[in-house]
C-alpha cells in the first residue's frame, strides 16, 4: 500500500537508470552504484513512489537485521515491481509455516548431492564451451550462460536432458524483461506453471523415488497430516526455475565479463586456479544478480528516522548492501581472495537462497573449465545489459578466445 504521509517525499527513482538493452556495461551500472552510495550515506531508509510506493534499505547492518526479524518484516511479496506474485511456497511463508518446506527441500541441495552432480556439470560446460573455442569466441550468453543453469535444473527435477532446450526457449528473453513486471508475471505464471504442471501430472502417473526427486518428494510431503495439493507442488517447481535460472545465468555472464575486461584477474586465476571459488564469491558480491527482495511491514515502526506503516512494502537492497564500505573494505575493488566475504548475493536469514549450493557449483565449474581450456579471453564488442530491481545482467556478451 502507498504510504500517504510520504507521497511528496520521494528519495529516489529506481527507474532513473532504466535503458533496456543498453550497449556497454559501464554508464548505467555506474549511475546505479552512485545512487546506492548516496542512499546509504544520506538516506538509508528511502521512499520511492514507483509501484504504488515502497521503502528501500541500503545498509548492510539494516538489511541483515531485517532479514532476521520475521515479526516486523514479513515475507509474502518478494518483488516490489510484481506484488501480485502473491502466495508462493516457500518464499512467501513466515515462521513457523516456512520450516517444514525448507527442511524437506534442503536435502536436495546437500553437499554430497552437489559432489555427485559435479561430473555432469563439468560435461555440460565442456559441451557448451566446445563451439566457442572452435570458433575462437562468440556470444557466451546463449552459448553457455543460458543453457548451463537450464540443464542443471533439468537434472535437479529429473527431466530428460533434451528438455533443457525447451526451457531455454521459454526463458531466453527473460533478461530483456528485467524492467517489465507484466511480462515477467506472464512468464512466471503461465509458461513456467504450465510446464511444471505437466511434469507433476507425469509424476502422479509415474512417481520417482522421493528421496532423489524434488517434485516427487514435494508430492510425498505432508502438512498437518495432509499431502500437498498439486498447486503447491507446482509453485515449488516454478520457484526452482524462476529463482535458479536467470540469476545463475546473470552471475556467470557477469563473471565472464569481469575476466574479459580484467586481464590481471584473469591471469592470476590461470596461475592460481585454487582461488576460483573465492573469486566466484567476489564476482557475486560486486555485481549482485538479484539486487533486492521485498518484505511487508508487520507493524508500524520507526526506522532510520522514518515512519513505516504496517503493510508497507520494504525492499532489502542486497546490491547496495554488498557495496557497503562498513561491511566490505574497498567495496569498489574486485578482490578475488577477499576474506571474509559475507556478501548477500544469496540473501540472508531463513529465506537465504535454497539453491545457492547448486549455483556455486555451476559458477565454479564453468570458470574452471573456461580458464583451463583457453589461453586468453577478451571482450570483442560492447555488451548489451539489463539493469533493474528484478534482474541485473547481460543479454549479449561477445568475447574473443585464444
Amino acid at each position: 500500500m502507498a504510504n500517504e504521509t510520504n507521497l511528496n517525499t520521494v528519495d529516489w527513482d529506481p527507474e532513473a537508470d532504466r535503458g533496456g538493452g543498453e550497449r556497454g556495461a559501464g554508464s548505467r551500472s555506474a549511475q546505479r552504484l552512485a545512487e546506492y552510495d548516496r542512499l546509504r550515506e544520506r538516506c538509508p531508509v528511502a521512499w520511492s513512489d514507483r509501484y504504488d510506493g515502497f521503502w528501500t534499505l541500503t545498509r548492510f547492518d539494516d538489511i541483515t537485521a531485517a532479514a532476521r526479524d520475521h515479526r516486523r518484516f514479513r515475507s509474502g511479496a518478494p518483488f516490489v515491481a510484481l506484488p501480485e506474485f502473491g502466495h508462493q511456497i516457500p518464499i512467501s511463508l513466515n515462521p513457523p509455516d516456512h520450516a517444514p518446506y525448507r527442511r524437506m527441500l534442503n536435502k536436495y541441495f546437500a553437499q554430497d548431492r552437489m559432489d555427485a552432480l559435479e561430473p555432469r556439470m563439468r560435461e555440460f560446460v565442456r559441451e557448451h564451451l566446445a563451439p566457442l573455442i572452435a570458433g575462437e569466441g562468440g556470444d557466451v550468453i546463449p552459448a553457455l550462460c543460458q543453457p548451463l543453469p537450464a540443464r542443471a535444473l533439468g537434472v535437479l527435477m529429473n527431466l530428460p536432458d533434451a528438455a533443457y532446450t525447451d526451457l531455454v526457449a521459454h526463458i531466453a528473453g527473460f533478461e530483456q524483461m528485467g524492467w517489465d513486471p507484466q511480462r515477467v508475471g506472464e512468464v512466471i505464471f503461465e509458461v513456467f506453471s504450465t510446464h511444471i504442471a505437466r511434469v507433476v501430472a507425469e509424476r502422479r502417473e509415474h512417481p520417482l523415488d522421493p528421496e532423489q526427486d524434488l517434485l516427487s518428494g514435494s508430492m510425498a510431503m505432508e502438512i498437518d497430516g495432509q499431502p500437498l495439493a498439486d498447486e503447491d507442488v507446482i509453485q515449488i517447481g516454478v520457484q526452482m526455475i524462476a529463482a535458479g535460472h536467470a540469476t545463475t545465468a546473470d552471475a556467470l555472464g557477469s563473471a565472464i565479463y569481469r575476466l574479459a575486461t580484467n586481464p590481471d584477474i584473469q591471469m592470476r586465476l590461470r596461475r592460481q586456479p585454487e582461488l576460483i571459488p573465492s573469486a566466484a564469491e567476489e564476482f557475486l558480491r560486486i555485481e549482485t544478480p538479484l539486487p533486492e527482495l521485498c518484505r511487508r511491514a508487520g507493524t508500524d515502526m520507526e526506522l532510520g528516522g522514518r515512519t513505516i506503516h504496517e503493510g508497507d512494502l520494504i525492499a532489502l537492497n542486497y546490491g547496495a548492501a554488498n557495496r557497503d564500505p562498513k561491511a566490505f573494505p574497498h567495496p569498489e575493488a574486485c578482490i578475488i581472495d577477499r576474506s571474509p566475504n559475507k556478501h548477500l548475493a544469496f540473501g540472508h536469514g531463513i529465506h537465504k537462497c535454497l539453491g545457492a549450493p547448486l549455483a556455486r557449483l555451476e559458477l565454479q565449474v564453468a570458470l574452471e573449465e573456461l580458464l583451463a581450456s583457453t589461453a586468453e579471453i577478451e571482450l570483442a564488442e560492447a555488451p548489451e545489459v539489463t539493469t533493474g530491481l528484478m534482474l541485473t545482467g547481460f543479454t549479449k556478451l561477445v568475447v574473443k578466445i585464444r
